[in-house]
């Protein structure tokens, strides 16, 4: 790989991070269709005298609760915890069950799961255990390893953390292993 390292850094963050695409249509749907609603309900309202006084009618009750300032006060908190939530689902990144790192030769890219499954392979082989006692969920800055031992067969949570260390050293993420050792084994 060259010295500038900005292309495949922008790359493997493109990678990473999912599109907010969807959110943004589904906002601007939405606000659209709002917007019509009240353009032709505004004009319903200056041409039609029969929609006027129907209206009228159905916002009686809404006109007398909006009358009190406790529940003007709560419209307006919950207007705004919306929009707030909207704005910030639209706006800010989100994240894709990737691991990205970036080398002197190779830009890589691994999805969680398959990191998941590294770490169970190492730990099983390493500590002893058949592999589908191994589990491995991938958080953001964790890895939680669960061992089920074979039943009569102790297993060591102090060696299975350190080949869960070793497993992720190995393979150069910085995640802080957690192990899980269950009281009861698996009969084998």
């Amino acid at each position: 790989m060259t010295t500038n390292t900005a292309t495949p850094r922008r790359l493997l963050r493109r990678e990473a991070r999912a599109t907010r695409r969807g959110p943004a249509i589904a906002l601007a749907v939405v606000m659209t269709l709002v917007l019509v609603l009240l353009l032709v309900g505004v004009v319903a309202w200056i041409l039609d005298d029969g929609f006027r006084r129907q209206a009228a009618a159905w916002f009686a009750p809404v006109a007398a609760v909006v009358q009190t300032p406790p529940a003007l006060i709560a419209f307006g908190v919950v207007l705004l915890l919306l929009a707030l939530l909207l704005v910030a689902l639209v706006v800010l990144p989100g994240r894709r069950a990737r691991r990205t790192r970036l080398d002197t030769r190779a830009a890589l890219v691994i999805d969680d799961g398959v990191l998941a499954d590294a770490i169970a392979d190492g730990v099983a082989r390493r500590i002893g255990v058949p592999r589908g006692q191994v589990s491995v969920t991938v958080a953001r800055r964790a890895a939680l390893i669960r061992v089920t031992p074979t039943s009569g067969v102790p297993v060591d949570a102090a060696a299975a953390e350190e080949a869960a260390a070793q497993v992720l050293d190995e393979v150069g993420f910085r995640l802080s292993p957690r192990v899980q050792v269950a009281r009861e084994g698996v009969i084998a």
